[in-house]
């Protein structure tokens, strides 16, 4: 089988091939979405023997700029025509796992060693690039067969139990190009299950990162639910069945920001999170999965290490008597782990995270949480709440969960309004009293200032002062409703 390649990628395939020979193959994902007619920009080459001497010849023939790394054998050339795009080199390797999840180690082999390491048949295609043969498709795994009959196929027993995160990518590709996990491969990933939860958070994460970016996200998680993949990252993780519709929200918020908030910090990967987490899974179950999985979060310290000496408390071990005399009661049951170098416990019973280091008592804060913060919020807007309110109500929250309230259809539409106004106008709006104007009214300077100034912003935003000296009979109203 010969392919259809595009013109400038043919050139560039072909000019390859004048150097490398018979020693040079096109590889992986360009191959598979080159059959299946797919659109793809990642060009690896695998060159039996020395890539790095055809990766140096081609830089010099196209004028590129030339990153080699060398413990690897691989190197990356990208071209000065910006017609062509960059292009990986790789020296045909062979690769044995010692131990379950751990990298593998590394020799050079032929390319049919390089196609066996491949974790599915469908990326274990190769095609020629030497003239006598250009085009020439080399199958040695039954890819071709896989790919006519849409079946994700890894290459061995232990493939999933050798990297775990191949679990992610077989339901990734399965949704993308909408094709079926080989009956034998379900066995596989349920058993590679455990081993899977022993990875860490951030190739979890990254791996997540990837599912949510796919435009067949709500099916690639629905396989996520059907195999038990989140409940084997964290114990009783249930994804929300609502997630197409948080999903498509995502899609709309992300679009809407992309067009109104162009200038702004905004940050889509929360948008996409807060969607996966939704609108039913637990406040404690997203701050324990944020610091599991090193998502956005800091660490909010609740007991110093001091302080627990004064009540008789070492932090260095978790115990119920110790968390009882800190005023933070522990269930039996609270699961305790060790992660990313803190002991980490997830207390079900009382719906509450607690990290533990350095002698420190700390909860997890993570803006992931905002969005399902904001439903009881979005409760308490009505169609009479005042501007100044909804100021007050939404500006503790971040622009990610806000403007992903604000394109869930499921929301009632004056909600929406509401939210919607306070992004597009009452956010921009700055208050014309300061501190500098309470001073100079006689105030002095003190923690009431901050709610002095919020009420009179209210006024502001609801209409009831236009000028300062209506602000100032504005501010002896306020003092005297509070007896200041």
């Amino acid at each position: 089988m010969t392919p259809k390649i595009p013109a400038p990628f043919a050139k560039l395939l072909r000019e390859i091939g004048e150097v490398g020979g018979k020693a040079t193959y096109l590889v992986g994902g360009f191959v598979r979405d080159l059959l299946l007619k797919r659109p793809s920009l990642d060009i690896d080459i695998v060159v039996e023997g020395d890539a790095i001497r055809v990766a140096e010849a081609m830089q010099r023939r196209w004028n590129g700029t030339l990153r080699v790394h060398t413990q690897f054998r691989t190197a990356t050339v990208t071209p000065a025509n910006p017609d062509y795009p960059k292009v990986d080199f790789a020296t045909a390797r062979h690769e044995t796992y010692q131990c379950s999840g751990t990298l593998p180690s590394v020799e050079s082999g032929s390319i049919s060693d390089d196609l066996q390491r491949r974790d599915f048949s469908i990326n274990a295609l190769a095609m020629r690039l030497d003239a006598e043969a250009f085009g020439t498709i080399v199958d040695e795994t039954g890819g071709l067969a896989d790919l006519t009959d849409g079946v994700i196929r890894v290459l061995h027993k232990r493939s999933f139990m050798d990297d775990p995160t191949r679990v992610f990518r077989a339901l990734r590709y399965a949704g993308r190009y909408q094709f079926r996990i080989a009956e034998t491969d379900k066995f596989l990933i349920r058993e590679a299950l455990p081993v899977l939860a022993q990875l860490s958070g951030e190739r979890i994460r990254n791996e997540i990162d990837r599912v949510l970016l796919e435009e067949n996200a709500p099916q690639i998680v629905q396989q996520f639910t059907q195999f038990g993949i989140a409940d084997a990252i964290f114990a009783g993780w249930q994804i929300s069945p609502a997630f197409a519709c948080e999903f498509q929200a995502a899609q709309r918020a992300l679009t809407w920001a992309s067009q109104h908030l162009a200038d702004e910090a905004f940050r889509p990967v929360l948008v996409r999170w807060m969607a996966f987490f939704g609108k039913t899974v637990p406040i404690y179950q997203i701050e324990a999965i944020s610091f599991r999985l090193v998502l956005e979060h800091q660490l909010q310290r609740l007991v110093s290490h001091a302080q627990a000496f004064r009540h008789g408390v070492s932090l260095e071990k978790v115990t119920q008597s110790a968390f009882e005399k800190l005023g933070f009661p522990l269930a039996q049951n609270a699961r305790v782990e060790y992660q990313n170098g803190k002991w980490h416990i997830v207390d079900a019973e009382n719906r509450a995270t607690y990290i533990i280091g350095d002698g420190n008592l700390y909860r997890v804060d993570t803006p992931l949480t905002a969005y399902r913060q904001l439903t009881p919020i979005l409760e308490a807007l009505t169609e009479v709440t005042a501007p100044g309110r909804i100021y007050q109500l939404l500006k503790p929250y971040p622009l990610e969960a806000l403007v992903l309230a604000y394109l869930d259809e499921t929301v009632p539409h004056p909600k929406r309004e509401k939210v919607g106004n306070y992004l597009q106008n009452l956010r921009k709006i700055r208050p014309f009293i300061t501190g500098r104007d309470l001073i100079r009214w006689g105030e002095k300077p003190s923690k009431t200032f901050e709610t002095l100034l919020a009420e009179l912003f209210a006024a502001q935003l609801d209409g009831k002062i236009t000028t300062k000296s209506e602000a100032y009979c504005c501010l002896q109203k306020v003092k005297r409703a509070a007896n200041l």
